[in-house]
């Protein structure tokens, strides 16, 4: 179910109009939740945390509705004994950042070097942190840079960080070990969040909306939509006119549920799949699976190359103003 549909379940499980729920959340008239449950409107995060409030319930459970939204029963008498209720649906980040590229003219690695004074991992990692739905950080580091970005973690508290895994020799073979490393923590209807340590302006938005798709399909990656530009192919010598409004370009992050997961790499192991890709999505394409986009951000740019570093300074001085 999309968030919208999940909001209009729990409103009738409270028993609440459209109008009484616009003006709980400060809403002049009952359209605009008309168009959120429709899916018309986006919610920002701000939103959703009210909505998760004003509706009794967690974000989890707007996002995904695998979490039983109803009100807690009364706390039974001492004598009286319950069961455990099941953990709830975790989700889980890996960050890749195994990388050795030092395009950047900095002789470190691109998700290690400085901008505004602080590392560009540390960018992803506080937005992971600062996410409230997120409940688990893993980092894929690079090897040598271990005890490093446990000084990083600590020194700007990053308290969801669970443990390093080494990284593998592609990018899907890194998010194999990870994935391999981390699996018996998660249910099949958890999700995994897969994100390049060297894009440091994705956003606490920006993830919210990866989630909520995810949580109606199973799968979603961020793109960008390569509308900016004229487009061709060149082989042997001769050029051929790609129509832009159906190209995109595949960032990242990128989200799919445990269950999505499992079946990829088994399927991968089955078919004896060389494993070369870059990325989880582009191994689930080249098996036949769908593939989900959401539109992301202009704005989320990987840092590759030094006028990289000049983009991403001028967009973090702006963010300042």
């Amino acid at each position: 179910m999309s968030l919208g549909s999940n909001i209009k379940k729990r409103r009738f499980e409270l028993g609440l109009s459209q109008q009484e729920l616009a003006s709980l959340m400060g809403y002049k008239s009952r359209s605009t939740i008309a168009k959120i449950e429709a899916g018309e409107n986006d919610v920002t995060q701000r939103k959703l945390s009210r909505f998760a409030q004003v509706l009794d319930t967690s974000v989890e459970a707007l996002l995904s509705g695998t979490e039983s939204a109803a009100v807690p029963a009364p706390t039974p008498p001492p004598a009286l004994r319950l069961p455990d209720e099941p953990p709830r649906s975790h989700h889980g980040v890996i960050v890749l950042a195994g990388g050795k590229s030092v395009r950047n003219h900095q002789n470190i690695p691109n998700q290690f070097i400085h901008i505004m004074g602080k590392p560009v991992i540390v960018y992803c990692l506080e937005a992971y942190q600062n996410h409230p739905a997120i409940d688990d950080i893993y980092v894929v580091c690079l090897k040598g840079w271990e005890e490093i970005l446990y000084a990083y973690a600590e020194q700007y508290h990053i308290t969801k960080l669970r443990g390093l895994i080494p990284g593998g020799s592609t990018g899907i073979q890194s998010v194999q070990n990870a994935f391999e490393a981390v699996r018996s923590r998660y249910s099949i209807r958890d999700v995994l969040l897969i994100q390049e340590a060297t894009r440091p302006m994705v956003t606490v938005d920006m993830i919210s909306k990866l989630l909520q798709s995810c949580a109606a399909t199973g799968s979603a990656t961020i793109c960008q939509s390569m509308r900016d530009y004229v487009q061709f192919t060149v082989r042997e010598g001769k050029a051929r006119y790609v129509d832009r409004d159906i190209l995109v370009d595949l960032q990242s992050p990128e989200a799919h549920r445990v269950s999505v997961l499992d079946s990829v790499f088994r399927t991968a192991a089955m078919e004896h799949h060389p494993m070369t890709e870059s990325c989880c999505t582009m191994l689930l394409y080249n098996l036949g699976y769908d593939i989900n986009f959401i539109e992301g951000s202009v704005n989320n740019i990987k840092i590759v190359r030094e006028e990289d570093i000049a983009i991403v300074t001028s967009l973090l001085k702006q963010q300042m103003i």
